[in-house]
């Protein structure tokens, strides 16, 4: 056969397979965009808002106004740890308010507030709250806001710390200048809490009683000024005043009554009311 003859056949043969390789190829392509799902046309999922925060209630926070104090709060248990509420009305009268400590302590409660401006804060406890007489509502018409809270024989030093923290949660409580005041068993209280708690900046126990307790815990209280009231008819709280004044820090004053013990002792001689507005004035406004 001819040279030329042959390469003409190489070429046809060439050029027919590579035909056939682009068919092959068309082929491939076509199936392939057959099995490939079509784009979808719907947009781009969006991210689903954020569920909107519940806002307790009052009545939620609080339990109902008729209930006892020390009753389980259930509201309390579904607040963050740590949580403290301020006083609520509790619909008792024109000042009283009910305080939740923590989930089973609620205490019954008087406040009273006369201004709008910043004031320091006054935490007055008791196992009675109508035993103070007009002394609340002296103390803040003298600038304070203050907070009586009836406390029990079941009260704990560590309960102290949430009830300061009531007290600055209030409108208006300067937190850094806050006083407590506590008669009787609430002054053995009083001065228990305030030993560790560096809230308390000035501290008036009437009628203090748990004398060793008290002696011990004193170094802790530290250089705070600290004012002791007792009657000489009343000797365990006299002498217990008498030696905590002895083994005081700081500035310590004792006011001595002729009768009383508590509260009582401010009924039976105005004089002590006066004094003790006086030195909380001078304690917590001039810091």
């Amino acid at each position: 056969m001819p040279a030329p003859f042959e390469r003409g056949h190489r070429r046809c043969a060439l050029l027919l397979a590579l035909a056939i390789a682009l068919m092959l190829s068309a082929c491939s392509a076509e199936s392939l965009s057959r099995q490939r799902p079509a784009p979808s046309q719907t947009p781009h999922p969006t991210i689903a808002p954020s569920p909107r925060p519940r806002i307790l209630s009052s009545d939620e926070l609080y339990p109902a106004a008729d209930s006892a104090a020390g009753e389980t709060s259930r509201s309390y248990a579904s607040l963050p740890p740590g949580a403290v509420l301020p006083p609520a009305p509790s619909g008792e009268s024109a000042f009283g308010v009910r305080v939740v400590l923590d989930a089973r302590t609620v205490l019954r409660g008087n406040l009273f507030q006369s201004g709008s401006q910043l004031a320091p804060g006054i935490l007055i406890l008791g196992a009675d709250l109508g035993a103070w007489g007009s002394l609340p509502a002296q103390l803040a018409e003298a600038g304070n806001i203050v907070l009586a809270l009836e406390t029990a024989p079941t009260s704990q030093a560590r309960q102290i710390e949430a009830m300061l923290q009531s007290l600055i949660a209030i409108p208006g409580v300067d937190a850094g200048s806050l006083g407590v005041l506590g008669a009787a068993e609430a002054a053995d209280l009083a001065l228990l809490g305030c030993a560790v708690n560096s809230l308390c900046d000035a501290l008036a126990l009437l009628s203090p009683l748990s004398r060793d307790t008290l002696l011990n815990m004193l170094p802790t209280y530290g250089a705070r000024p600290l004012l002791l009231m007792a009657s000489r008819a009343d000797s365990a709280a006299f002498e217990t005043a008498q030696a905590l004044r002895r083994s005081a820090l700081g500035e310590a004053e004792l006011l001595e009554a002729d009768a009383g013990r508590g509260a009582a002792m401010l009924q039976a001689q105005p004089a002590l009311s006066r004094h003790m507005q006086n030195w909380f004035q001078r304690q917590l406004t001039n810091r």
